[in-house]
């Protein structure tokens, strides 16, 4: 199959995935978690393995087929595109721990949902073939749903902090079991992608064995399953960027259900329809131009970049640059997007009933991620100059 067969048979997956996701949306929302339901059948279809490699039974998929494929069931519901967007990312770091370990996560259960945090607050004290792990992160995304949990860590001989090469201190990624960990389950109150369940999480000085860690740093050789072009692909375009997967997505579910109230809406300013008004089909134009753009912009440096990568070479500098602004800019023009057809649905949209007010509140909520922050202009500006960056995961 091609490349794009392959793409068209996961879309429409997804898009059979409608009426499930549209039935629980409300319930995730209420219950500040996806439901099981909405977990299994994402699970089944396989879109959680989507970057996991083919030799651990996974789907093993190009970048830019993700990101569709997530922008898709974003379109759903936010907080279920959300959790997919994590799902699927968090696979990636498999390529950096042992073979056994990679084997026993991903080839051992073909339903399980891996996540976690790459907020580097915990701690790991050094011990004879592992780590003694300790620690709280915050927003840890279906964690209620994983089986595996991943987090970052500082790491510490004895009380002292282990220097790395660039005499910072050392940072190792964990991975363990989900009932290891303790999930408090009552902090994830928040007004968008509510249903995304990103509680904080507690470890509790876990051992965790050397094989199930790795180092935080570039340069990283990949384990025997890893070894394809997909796992060559800049790091943070994989673990980070789909945010604005999630972000397009939200968009254009919202510019959908405009388009689906204007023709039955009555203008309460002027006569008609609000689709009979001349502002109405200006500014609904604007708004699919504001999505249409943002996203074929991200698909376009996302492809250049995956086929510099398939050619054998590392993304340029310039590259990974485009790729990071093209995606923070598709989750601004995203945020405004929503907020324009908001406006024009008028006061009905409101009403909790209106799946409207929801994408307000969630496309709001992925501007706020740290990897969409206005500082990542900053970042991308000092690639475009030839300047280091400041932050590790940008130069994977």
């Amino acid at each position: 199959m091609t490349v794009e067969d392959v793409t068209e048979d996961l879309l429409k997956v997804a898009r059979a995935l409608e009426p499930t996701i549209r039935q629980h949306a409300d319930e995730a929302e209420s219950n500040r978690r996806l439901s099981q339901a909405v977990v299994h059948a994402m699970a089944e279809a396989g879109l959680f393995r989507m970057w996991v490699p083919q030799a651990l039974g996974g789907l093993e998929v190009p970048p830019l087929t993700a990101y569709r494929v997530i922008e898709e069931v974003a379109r759903l519901d936010g907080s279920t595109g959300w959790c997919l967007f994590i799902g699927a990312s968090s696979t990636i770091t498999g390529a950096f721990l042992a073979d056994l370990a990679a084997e026993e996560m991903f080839a051992g259960d073909p339903l399980g949902v891996l996540g976690g945090s790459i907020a580097g607050v915990g701690k790991a004290v050094a011990q004879a073939g592992g780590y003694l792990v300790s620690g709280r992160w915050p927003y840890v995304s279906g964690c209620q749903h994983c089986g595996w949990l991943l987090a970052l860590c500082q790491v510490f001989d004895g009380d002292q902090p282990r220097l790395a090469d660039s005499a910072a201190q050392e940072m190792r990624m964990i991975h363990v079991r989900a009932e290891k960990v303790k999930i408090l389950d009552d902090t994830w109150n928040v007004s968008g992608l509510v249903g995304t369940g990103s509680h904080d999480v507690v470890i509790d000085r876990v051992f965790v064995p050397e094989a199930y860690t790795w180092k935080f740093a570039p340069g990283l050789q990949r384990g025997k399953h890893y070894t394809s072009p997909l796992y060559q692909f800049p790091l943070v375009a994989l673990l980070r960027l789909p945010v604005s997967a999630v972000a397009l997505g939200i968009a254009q579910g919202a510019v959908d259900a405009c388009l689906t109230l204007a023709p039955g809406k009555r203008a309460l300013i002027g006569t008609g329809t609000l689709r009979d008004q001349p502002l109405f089909q200006a500014q609904i134009a604007e708004a699919m131009a504001l999505v249409g753009s943002a996203r074929a912009w991200l698909h376009t440096a996302l492809q250049r970049a995956w086929l510099t990568t398939l050619a054998g070479n590392t993304a340029s500098v310039s590259e990974r640059a485009e790729v990071l602004l093209a995606a923070v800019n598709a989750t601004h023009r995203a945020a405004e997007t929503v907020r324009l057809v908001y406006t024009l649905a008028g006061g009905s949209a409101n009403y909790r009933h209106s799946s409207l007010q929801r994408s307000l509140r969630d496309v709001q909520a992925t501007t706020q991620h740290v990897g969409m922050a206005p500082q990542q202009y900053e970042e991308a500006g000092r690639m475009l100059l030839g300047l280091p960056t400041c932050q590790p995961l940008l130069r994977f």
